[in-house]
C-alpha cells in the first residue's frame, strides 16, 4: 500500500512538472512567431531619387553606380515593381512552427505485477508465520499437558504411598499398643495377685523347744491379725518401656479405688509433671500416694521432650 502511494505521487510530480514545461515551450514559440511577423511587416526600406543616399548598397542583380539616367529610371521603374514583389513576398508570415511534442512518462502495467508480486509474498510469508506460531503453540501446549499429567500421576502415587505408610504405621502401632496392653494386664494381674491378697499362711514356727509358736495370721505372738491392702499399678507412655516404676504406699488402709495419674516424660525418661487424671476414690493420702509413685518413676529415652503418657494405680484392700 505505501509503495502504491509512493508511486502515485511519483507520477502525479512529473506530470506537473512536464505540463509546466509544455506551458512554457508553448509561450516561448509563440512570443518567437509574433516578434518575427513584426519584423517582417515591417518590410525592408527603399530610398527614391538620386541623391547618393537612394542609391542605396550594391546588391547583387542590380546596376552598379554611374548608370546612365535612363538605365536608372528604367531601373527604379523596374525595382518599384520588384521592390513591391519582394515587400509581398517578405510580408507572408512564416508558417508557424509546431512544438515538439514531449511524450510523458507513463505508469505502465509493467509494474503492477511487481506490486501484485510483492503482496502475494508478503502474504504467504504472513500466513507461513501464523502456521508456525499456531504449530509451537499447539507443541507447547501438548507438552504442558504431558507434564501435569505426570505431576498428577506422581502425586496420586505419592499420596497412595503415604496413605499406605500411614495405615501401616497405624495398624503397627494399635498392634504394639494391643501388645503393650496385654503385657500391662498381664503386669496387673501379677502385681494385684502379689498386693491384694492377704497372708494366710504364716509361719507356724518351730513347734518344739521353750519358744513360743508364732500366730497363724501374723510374725509374732502379739502381730496383726490382717494384712496390709495390695496396690497394682499399669502404664502408657508412646513407645516407651518403663525402666523404674515406683510402687505408691497404701496410706489409707480404709480405702480404695483407681487414680489415673497424667505424666510428662522428657527425653531422659524423667518425669517432669504428674496430675491426676481420674479417679474412683476420693481418698487424698492415696492421691498423694499415687502423685508421688508417679514423679518417682522413670521411663526409656526417646526423641519428644514432651512426651505424655499416663499410670494407673489400683489400690485394693484385703
Amino acid at each position: 500500500m505505501e509503495q502504491k502511494k509512493k508511486q502515485k505521487a511519483i507520477a502525479a510530480v512529473i506530470t506537473i512538472v512536464l505540463h509546466t514545461l509544455l506551458l512554457v515551450l508553448l509561450a516561448f514559440l509563440t512570443l518567437t512567431a509574433v516578434s518575427q511577423e513584426q519584423r517582417t511587416e515591417d518590410g525592408i526600406p527603399v530610398l527614391l531619387g538620386s541623391v547618393p543616399e537612394a542609391d542605396g548598397e550594391q546588391l547583387d542583380g542590380f546596376p552598379a553606380d554611374g548608370e546612365d539616367e535612363e538605365g536608372d529610371a528604367e531601373a527604379s521603374a523596374t525595382t518599384e515593381p520588384e521592390s513591391a514583389a519582394d515587400n509581398n513576398v517578405a510580408a507572408e508570415p512564416a508558417p508557424p512552427v509546431a512544438p515538439a511534442k514531449t511524450e510523458k512518462p507513463q505508469i505502465t502495467q509493467e509494474k503492477e505485477p511487481t506490486v501484485a508480486a510483492n503482496k502475494e509474498k508478503e502474504r504467504q510469508e504472513a500466513d507461513k508465520q501464523a502456521k508456525e506460531e499456531a504449530t509451537r503453540k499447539a507443541a507447547e501446549a501438548e507438552a504442558r499437558r504431558k507434564a501435569e499429567a505426570e505431576a498428577k500421576q506422581k502425586a496420586e502415587a505419592e499420596a497412595k504411598r503415604k496413605a499406605e505408610a500411614e495405615a501401616k504405621r497405624k495398624a503397627e502401632e494399635e498392634a504394639r499398643k494391643k501388645r503393650e496392653a496385654d503385657a500391662a494386664a498381664a503386669a496387673n494381674s501379677k502385681i494385684g495377685g502379689a498386693f491384694g491378697k492377704a497372708g494366710t499362711a504364716g509361719n507356724s514356727g518351730n513347734t518344739q523347744g521353750n519358744g513360743s509358736q508364732g500366730s497363724p495370721n501374723g510374725n509374732a505372738d502379739n502381730g496383726a491379725t490382717t494384712g496390709v491392702g495390695g496396690v497394682g499399678s499399669s502404664y502408657a507412655v508412646g513407645s516407651r518401656k518403663a525402666t523404674y516404676l515406683a510402687k505408691p504406699d497404701y496410706a489409707d488402709q480404709t480405702s480404695e479405688g483407681t487414680i489415673v495419674v497424667a505424666i510428662v516424660v522428657n527425653t531422659a525418661g524423667k518425669v517432669t509433671s504428674a496430675t491426676i487424671k481420674s479417679q474412683t476414690t476420693n481418698s487424698q493420702p492415696l492421691r498423694n500416694a499415687a502423685l508421688a509413685a508417679a514423679r518417682a518413676s522413670t521411663f526409656s529415652e526417646g526423641t519428644n521432650n514432651a512426651e505424655a503418657g499416663t499410670i494407673t494405680y489400683r489400690f485394693k484392700q484385703r
